[in-house]
């Protein structure tokens, strides 16, 4: 199966490479967002004036980057999956790669986003953060530790200590000392929504151990939902965590029942700019990021962003097979008609499912997470080549290739003659791929071992997961900007 995938995408060793014609090299973005490995700030207005053939190819890479994916992870099997067209999933895949992969994984990205529009902002926030399916706070947690500071807030509002504070909160460079911490806005605010009132009651009971009234943060007890009223939650008595409490359940279940509040977004967010202190009343009212584990309800409240008067940047939601009454590709359709790109989130990249990426094989895990943005958005663009590393001057990429040598240039180069041969063919170069001896696949950046010898390549479908530990450097130059 290996073997038959790979000859079916044409892998170039060093020593022979791929022709790619001169429609494939219309690089800059789409094999960029096809691999989505890096992804460029233009990369979803070309997508929207694609022609057939070229979503056809786009999608084509998309499947077999995913396939390789897969196959790194143990599942040989799904390499037979590459060619044909298929009706629906061929299996069907359980796995915490996918399903624990949610945005705690996107934090380190979402964190560089928010410091710098705040920054920007002069101190302002970017936007409130809701948390919605709550749970105990574990999202919550993380969020107000990320982007706030509760510890220093905590220290100055101490009678004892703040009077020997010079430098204190996020902002301590401002001078303000303890006291203007504490006369200053949160830098961040986050509403988390939880429907369980025994979960709630350990959510509050979190809040208050924590510290999160510190910075920003209102614990709302309903259910997220896309009209404000009531309704009977079905729970489980004999959890101390009830992570599987939904409105959606079956007649025959069980499982005693409690009525909730359901309240919209719009209601949500109305909440939380009345209840946190020192939030700016801008209309309309922006979320920076919108979580959903809510058991088989996000399909409604994801369809609701497109009329709410909130305006949501990024949103992420889990996706369950077993839960959800309706399938996945139809969602990520209604978003994308919407203005929405979305991908599917792994612990170390974002792989694009939004049209023309959308395949039927991204139903074969059936407990995933996804993470969308506006497809306007140049931020998206920026949490996904984060999120990969694809950072800063000739980004690394370990253990990847690039497929197709650039402008029939084959020669085996050191890696310096082949970053200067990529740099002058310019846009026909994506980045040189090199022989590497570590056995993590990182060298060129000291203590590792040098890289070499290495091509310069085309980079036609983005980069691939190799199997001889290759290491890749990404010319791009709007990879190369953050």
């Amino acid at each position: 199966y290996t073997h038959s995938l790979l000859a079916h995408v044409e892998r170039p060793s060093r020593s022979q490479g791929r022709m790619v014609s001169q429609r494939h090299r219309r690089r800059s973005s789409l094999a960029v967002l096809a691999s989505c490995v890096v992804a460029s700030a233009s990369l979803i207005g070309d997508v929207v004036t694609l022609g057939e053939e070229e979503a056809f190819e786009l999608r084509r890479a998309g499947r077999e980057a995913f396939l390789i994916y897969l196959a790194s992870l143990g599942c040989q099997e799904c390499l037979a999956f590459a060619e044909g067209s298929l009706d629906e999933a061929p299996i069907g895949i359980s796995s915490q790669i996918f399903g624990c992969a949610d945005v705690d994984a996107l934090l380190p990205s979402l964190h560089w986003i928010y410091e710098s529009a705040r920054r920007q902002a002069h101190g302002n926030l970017p936007g409130i953060l809701v948390d919605g399916g709550a749970n105990v706070g574990r999202a919550t947690s993380r969020w107000i530790a990320a982007f706030g500071d509760t510890f220093g807030r905590r220290v100055v509002a101490n009678a004892t200590h703040a009077p020997c504070i010079i430098c204190a909160g996020a902002d301590a460079t401002s001078g303000g000392g303890a006291a203007g911490v504490a006369a200053a806005p949160p830098t961040v605010a986050v509403v988390a929504v939880e429907p369980s009132a025994s979960n709630f009651a350990l959510l509050q009971k979190h809040a208050l151990e924590s510290g999160w009234t510190y910075e920003g943060y209102l614990g709302v007890n309903a259910a997220l939902g896309n009209q404000t009223g009531e309704a009977m939650l079905a729970f489980s008595e004999d959890f101390a965590i009830d992570e599987v409490a939904t409105l959606l359940f079956k007649p025959t279940d069980e499982r005693p029942r409690q009525r909730v509040r359901v309240l919209t977004l719009d209601d949500v967010v109305r909440a939380g700019l009345e209840a946190i202190p020192g939030l700016p009343q801008a209309l309309p009212p922006t979320v920076f990021l919108l979580k959903l584990d809510i058991e088989g309800m996000e399909p409604a409240v994801l369809r609701s962003l497109l009329t709410s008067e909130a305006q949501v940047k990024f949103v992420t939601f889990e996706y369950s097979s077993g839960i959800w009454r309706e399938s996945l590709d139809v969602v990520i359709a209604d978003l994308h008609a919407g203005g929405y790109f979305c991908f599917l989130i792994t612990p170390d990249r974002l792989l694009p499912v939004s049209p023309p990426f959308w395949d039927v094989l991204y139903n074969m895990p059936v407990w995933s997470n996804l993470f969308c943005g506006r497809e306007d958005d140049p931020d998206l663009s920026a949490v996904v080549q984060l999120h990969a590393g694809v950072v800063g001057l000739w980004p690394m990429l370990p253990r990847t290739y690039l497929e197709g040598y650039a402008k029939d240039h084959m020669d085996e180069l050191t890696f310096a003659g082949a970053r200067k041969l990529c740099t002058d063919l310019g846009s026909e170069c994506a980045g040189i791929t090199c022989a590497c001896s570590s056995g993590d696949g990182t060298c060129g950046r000291p203590p590792s071992p040098p890289a070499g010898p290495c091509t310069v390549r085309s980079g036609w479908g983005g980069a691939r997961s190799s199997p001889s530990g290759e290491v890749t450097f990404m010319r791009d130059p709007e990879a190369s900007e953050l």
